[in-house]
């Protein structure tokens, strides 16, 4: 199920985007369980602006998620743009790749209960992934700082083991560290010191 269009009204487009940031913390902090009267009512509107927007959880959800993946792949772009330097830019971008899947840990278990990995909403995401992660392995790849043996699904795959078995906050900070280092080794590269 895509996420529901966003609405024109420039209120409505406020009313929208607040619910969407309110709603991805509150996942983030409770999971896929978050109340949808705590999520308006911290989004300032009522449950009737909410349902208008998403009239089910899952549409909520699936609005979550899909901003989510799309805030990874603006990074990406914004890293191949604005960092000079490839290794670092692919490490940036793995960072967040691992703390969006250790945040939002909840998030990705409700749905992958739900759709499997031939929904249109799955194919997109994993497609916005895929393009983020090889643009940016790519280009160090071109520099001679990365391994050539290497593709953007297999920094896929390790990156989503890592950011699954970490756990959030601060008490799994150390261990995602010396996951990335080991990861971005890896790779062919050295993280910096």
């Amino acid at each position: 199920m895509p996420p529901i269009a966003r609405p024109q009204r420039a209120d409505a487009r406020r009313n929208y985007d607040r619910l969407i940031a309110v709603a991805s913390e509150a996942v983030a902090e409770r999971g896929a369980d978050a109340s949808l009267d705590d999520i308006a009512k911290r989004a300032g509107v009522g449950p009737g602006t909410l349902y208008r927007h998403f009239p089910t959880r899952q549409h909520l959800l699936d609005a979550v998620f899909h901003e989510r993946i799309v805030l990874l792949r603006d990074e990406a772009a914004r890293l191949v743009e604005g960092e000079p330097d490839p290794v670092a830019a692919l490490e940036a971008w793995l960072r967040a790749f691992i703390e969006h899947l250790r945040r939002y840990r909840g998030l990705s278990d409700a749905l992958k209960a739900i759709y499997d990995k031939d929904d249109e909403l799955m194919i997109g995401a994993h497609d916005m992934l895929r393009w983020s992660v090889g643009t940016l392995l790519t280009r160090a790849q071109k520099a001679g700082v990365a391994r050539t043996d290497i593709d953007g699904s297999d920094l896929l795959r390790i990156g989503h083991g890592a950011g699954m078995v970490v756990e959030p906050g601060p008490a799994g900070d150390e261990r995602a560290e010396r996951l990335i280092r080991l990861l971005m080794d890896g790779v062919g590269t050295t993280t910096k010191a």
